[in-house]
């Protein structure tokens, strides 16, 4: 299994992630895994098993919703900042670092998710299977697994494109970030090449960089290793579009899946 993201990846990026993701709507992301949940039983006040929690952007605003959210993540640096800043919002989840392909937390949630295409980590089969075996391993029969990703039609036909994206920091330094991605479409995979520079006041910075390899993924192939692990799918749609039927030019798209 070893083509799981390691838990170097994220290492340098950590520092760096909020700032990046500043514009990152956590909360009307959380608000459409509310619907998600609501529409399919789980009542509100859920326990929520959220895998590949990275910096705590969706545990702290369903904490804040009433849910009680466990959070793990591979990357120590990630949960360490995640328990730092709930800890600033007077919050106190249960934060784990750990492998969600071989977790066993000992009880079961009403709801499992994993955002921000964290599933498109799992690069092999293997991989998938038992990530997929996890979450369904922490649900009761008609708990609810929702999970978005990169769609395989979009990344086909709209492709993937080198990106750069500046912020301006409060204390008036800059940071960059430039993606540069490669396409494999034997493997199922996009590579983004990820460099990020940190220009300070009068010129002085720092630079990291880090690669990351993502896989799409299709609605049959999810359908079936779905099945396998003991699910059904209740819905396929755009990442964020309620009730709509995924098209070649969705690059996003979530998932909704009941334990059977």
């Amino acid at each position: 299994m070893t083509d799981h993201v390691p838990s170097s990846v994220f290492r340098a990026y950590a520092q760096f992630y909020d700032r990046i993701y500043a514009d990152k709507d956590y909360t009307a992301e959380c608000s459409f895994v509310q619907w998600i949940l609501t529409a399919n039983g789980i009542p509100a006040g859920a326990r929520i098993l959220d895998l590949g929690c990275g910096t705590g952007g969706h545990v702290i605003p369903l904490m804040k919703a009433g849910c009680d959210v466990t959070g793990v993540d591979v990357s120590a640096e990630m949960i360490a900042i995640a328990k730092a800043k709930a800890a600033g919002e007077g919050l106190d989840p249960e934060l784990i670092v750990g492998d969600a392909r071989a977790l066993d937390l000992g009880r079961r949630f009403d709801a499992v998710i994993s955002m921000f295409a964290v599933v498109g980590y799992q690069l092999s089969n293997d991989d998938l299977a038992a990530m997929l075996a996890v979450a369904r391993s922490h649900l009761d029969v008609g708990g609810i697994f929702t999970f978005d990703a990169w769609f395989g039609p979009a990344a086909l036909t709209v492709k993937p494109e080198k990106r750069r994206k500046s912020v301006r920091l409060d204390d008036g330094t800059e940071l960059v970030r430039i993606a540069t991605p490669t396409l494999d479409v034997i493997a199922q995979t996009v590579r983004v090449d990820y460099e990020i520079v940190h220009t300070g006041a009068g010129g002085a910075g720092g630079e990291v960089a880090e690669s990351h390899t993502m896989r799409f993924l299709f609605a049959q192939e999810i359908a079936y290793f779905l099945r396998v692990a003991g699910f059904e799918v209740v819905e396929l749609m755009p990442f964020m579009q309620e009730g709509v039927t995924p098209t070649a030019d969705d690059w996003n798209v979530t998932w909704v899946a009941r334990a059977i």
